[in-house]
C-alpha cells in the first residue's frame, strides 16, 4: 500500500522539483486523457506547450485571484506541487482550504505536496495540503499506538536505477539563478542565488578533498571509541525555519559542545557529520574548532563531511539532530536519538525525551513495537517508492477516472505538427530500442528490461495510442501477495505485444518476433532477455515447448500475462486455450481478467498484424486512439471440476464485460 491519488477531473501545475519531474507527470496525466496545465512563473520549467503555460509574474499578494479565476475557468480538481513552504504554495493551499469550505461548491479540490522522501533513499513523499513541518504524520504516540501490530518492518526501497533525466537539473538552475523573480523571502532550493552556481561547483570540488583530508577522522569513528552523531542540517532548510527555533546551525552547534562539555561522559566524542547538499555554502569547521578549544574538549569533538551514513549510525551510541530525516533512520537502526526541534517522529517512545543534560549519560532507546507501527504507517500513507530523477510509478501512484479516457473518434486527422511530433516521439522510442540493445551487449540486462519498457510505451505514443489502466481496489485487495497469478486479456490489435511490455511489464507468450524483426533487429532476443517465452505458431513443437516454459516461468516467477485466446483471428469470447486450466491448476495460480477497450481504431487496422510497416504508417497519420484496460476480479480456477468448465466461464466472463461493438469487431474478424 502506498499513497494514492484519483483523478476525476483538469489538473493545475504549481512549481515542480529541479528538473524533469513535473513534466513527466503532465506527460503521463495528458496520455490518460487529463487536461492539464502549468502555472509558469518566471523561474522557467521545461516540458510545457505554450498552450498548457498560465504566465504569472505578478506580485504574491494577488497570486490567489488569478488562481481563483484559472479554477473557475478551466474547471480544475486537483493541484500539485512541490513543497509547501513557498509563497505560491502557501497561498494556494490556503485557497483550497477556503474553497473546500464553502457548502455550496459542488466538486472539491484537492492539493498535492510532493517532497524529498522522509525515508531515504529511493522514496518520494506525497501528503495532501502538507509535508515535512506541517505533516499528516503529527500524531499523538496514542495513535500510532493503537494501530495493528507489524510483523515485519518495510524494507527500503530498491535502486532508482540510471538517473540519466538529472541532465536537466543544471539548465533549469541556472536559469532560476539569474531570474529576479521572488517566491519567497530569504533563499531557497526553488529560488536560488547566482553565487548559488559556484557553491555548486565548490561542493563537488570539495567532495573529493574530504576524501582524502578526512580520512584519519574516518578512521576515528571507526577505531570503537563511543561517539555520539550530530547529523547537521542545510541552514536555510524550511525543516529549520518552520520547525525550530533555531537560526541556522551555529547557535545549534554552540548549544550542542557546551552542553556536552559540562554533562557529557569523558569517554565519548561528539561527531559533527556536514550536510551533504550544504557542501558547497557553508564551513563550520573553524567555529567547532574555536568552541571545542575554549570548552576543553578539543580532543573529543569530530568534524566530517562524508562517510557510510547506515554503518556510521549503526556505530554510534545516539544521534542528537534538531529535525533530520537522519532522525528516522537512526530510529530504523534501533540507536537513541534526541529532538531538539520539531517533527513528528519527535514521540515518547520513540525518540529521547529527557532534557539535553541527562541525555548525554543515559540515551534512552525506543519501543520497538511503536516504532514498528509508526515505520509501516508512515510508508503506507505518504511514501512512494520512487525518484523523481528516475523511475516513478505514476500508474500505481496517481490512477486517472475512467471518465477521463480519451475516447476520440475516428476519422479526424492529425495536422501537420502532430505528425511530425510523433515522429519524434517514434524515433526517441527506437533508439531507446537500440539503447537496450547496447545495454545487452555489455550485460547491463536489468537496465536492458527498464529501456525496452520505456521504448514500446515512446512507439505506442509515437502512433498515436494512449492507454489507459484501471485497477480493480476490490480485486487487488483480494489478492494474497504470496499467491501466484496469470494475468489475461482479450487480445484486439497487432499494438498489444508493446502494451503489455510497456504498461502491465510482464513476462509473456509471443509470436511477435516472427515480424517485427524487420523494423527492430534481434527483438527475439531482447524479448528473452526481459523474460518473455518466444512461440513460432507455425511449428506443433513450439507449443509444447512454449507450454514447459511457462510452467517454469510460474514456478520462477509466480506471475506472466497471456492472450489465452491464442491468436489475433480467434476471439476470447469463441476459444479459451486448455493450457491456461492446466497452467493455472498446477501452479495454484489466481486468474486476474482483463478488459481492453479499444476505441479510436480503424476496423482495417486489425488485419495489419504481420504488416508493421504498414500499421506504422497507418497509425502515423491515423486518428489518436485509446486502449481503455479495466481490471476484473479474480477467478480462481481451483473452484471449477474440469477444463471445459472453466474455458466456458472465461468466455463467457469476456461475453458479458466486453462492450457490444468490440465483440462485434472480434466475431466480424473471426469469420473473415
Amino acid at each position: 500500500m502506498a499513497p494514492s491519488v484519483i483523478i476525476e477531473g483538469p489538473v493545475l501545475l504549481l512549481m515542480g522539483p529541479i528538473g524533469s519531474f513535473f513534466s513527466r507527470l503532465a506527460e503521463y496525466l495528458r496520455m490518460g486523457g487529463v487536461p492539464v496545465w502549468k502555472v509558469s512563473f518566471p523561474l522557467h520549467e521545461f516540458g510545457y506547450s505554450n498552450r498548457e503555460r498560465l504566465a504569472y509574474d505578478g506580485a504574491m499578494d494577488d497570486f490567489q485571484n488569478f488562481l481563483i479565476e484559472q479554477i473557475e475557468s478551466k474547471g480544475i480538481r486537483h493541484l500539485f506541487m512541490y513543497g509547501d513552504f513557498i509563497d505560491p504554495h502557501r497561498l494556494a493551499i490556503e485557497l483550497v482550504q477556503k474553497l473546500n469550505a464553502q457548502p455550496e461548491r459542488r466538486h472539491k479540490l484537492d492539493a498535492w505536496v510532493f517532497e524529498l522522501g522522509y525515508i531515504r533513499p529511493n522514496y518520494v513523499s506525497l501528503e495532501r495540503e502538507c509535508c515535512n513541518a506541517r505533516s499528516s504524520l503529527n500524531r499523538p504516540a496514542a495513535f500510532y499506538r493503537s494501530l495493528p501490530d507489524v510483523n515485519t518492518i518495510p524494507q527500503r526501497s530498491a535502486k532508482a536505477e540510471l538517473r540519466w533525466r538529472k541532465c536537466w537539473k543544471m539548465p533549469t538552475f541556472v536559469l532560476h539563478a539569474f531570474s529576479s523573480y521572488h517566491i519567497i523571502k530569504g533563499p531557497h532550493k526553488l529560488q536560488p542565488r547566482p553565487s548559488y552556481l559556484i557553491a555548486q561547483l565548490h561542493g563537488l570540488i570539495r567532495k573529493y578533498i574530504y576524501q582524502m583530508t578526512e580520512r584519519e577522522t574516518r578512521r576515528k569513528l571507526r577505531d570503537g571509541r563511543p561517539y555520539i552523531l550530530v547529523p547537521l542540517q542545510v541552514a536555510s532548510d524550511s525543516q529549520i525555519s518552520l520547525g525550530s527555533d533555531y537560526q541556522g546551525m551555529e547557535p545549534f552547534i554552540e548549544e550542542l559542545i557546551a552542553s556536552f562539555a559540562t554533562h557529557g561522559r569523558p569517554a565519548d566524542r561528539l561527531a559533527f557529520k556536514h550536510h551533504p547538499r550544504d557542501r558547497g555554502y557553508n564551513h563550520y569547521g573553524r567555529l567547532i574548532d574555536r568552541l571545542a578549544r575554549s570548552h576543553g574538549v578539543r580532543d573529543r569533538v569530530l568534524y566530517f563531511h562524508d562517510a557510510p551514513l547506515g554503518p556510521t549510525l549503526k556505530a554510534a551510541r545516539a544521534v542528537v539532530t534538531i529535525n533530520s530525516t537522519v532522525g528516522l533512520q537512526a530510529l530504523y537502526h534501533a540507536t537513541p536519538t534526541k529532538v531538539l526541534g520539531r517533527t513528528f517522529y519527535n514521540l515518547p517512545g520513540l525518540s529521547d525525551q529527557q532534557p539535553l543534560a541527562a541525555f548525554w549519560t543515559n540515551p534512552q532507546g525506543q519501543d520497538r513495537s511503536l516504532f514498528e507501527r509508526f515505520y509501516n504507517y508512515l510508508i503506507e500513507s505518504t511514501q512512494i517508492s520512487g525518484n523523481f530523477d528516475g523511475r516513478f510509478p505514476f500508474a500505481d501512484t496517481i490512477q486517472i477516472s475512467p471518465d477521463l479516457a480519451l475516447r476520440p473518434s475516428p476519422g479526424k486527422q492529425p495536422s501537420a505538427l502532430q505528425v511530425g511530433r510523433r515522429l519524434l516521439i517514434l524515433g526517441r522510442g527506437f533508439a531507446t530500442y537500440y539503447l537496450q540493445l547496447l545495454a545487452i551487449a555489455v550485460g547491463a540486462r536489468t537496465t536492458a528490461r527498464r529501456l525496452l519498457e520505456g521504448s514500446a510505451r515512446d512507439v505506442m505514443a509515437g502512433l498515436g495510442v494512449q492507454v489507459h489502466l484501471e485497477q480493480n481496489p476490490l480485486g487487488q485487495g483480494q489478492h494474497p501477495i504470496d499467491r501466484p497469478r496469470i494475468s489475461i486479456a482479450n487480445h484486439g490489435h497487432p499494438l498489444d505485444v508493446l502494451l503489455i511490455q510497456g504498461y502491465f511489464r510482464e513476462c509473456s507468450m509471443t509470436t511477435a518476433a516472427n515480424h517485427l524483426r524487420l523494423i527492430l533487429p534481434f527483438f527475439r532476443q531482447s524479448a528473452e532477455n526481459y523474460g518473455h517465452i518466444h512461440l513460432n505458431h507455425r511449428c506443433p513443437t513450439s507449443r509444447l515447448g512454449g507450454l514447459r516454459r511457462l510452467m517454469r516461468m510460474m514456478q520462477r516467477h509466480g506471475r506472466l500475462f497471456l492472450f489465452p485466446s491464442g491468436s489475433l483471428v480467434t476471439p476470447i469470447t469463441e476459444r479459451v486455450s486448455g493450457s491456461l486450466y492446466l497452467l493455472a491448476r498446477r501452479n495454484k495460480a489466481l486468474i486476474i481478467p482483463w478488459i481492453l477497450d479499444y476505441n479510436g481504431f480503424h476496423s482495417d487496422e486489425g488485419n495489419l498484424h504481420y504488416r508493421p510497416l504498414a500499421m506504422m504508417r497507418f497509425r502515423l497519420s491515423g486518428p489518436k486512439a485509446t486502449i481503455h484496460c479495466r481490471e476484473g476480479d479474480p477467478i480462481n480456477p481451483l473452484d471449477f471440476s474440469d477444463e471445459q468448465s472453466f474455458c466456458n466461464h472465461i468466455s463467457q466472463y469476456y461475453r458479458d464485460h466486453l462492450n457490444p461493438g468490440q465483440i462485434h469487431r472480434n466475431q466480424a474478424r473471426a469469420k473473415a
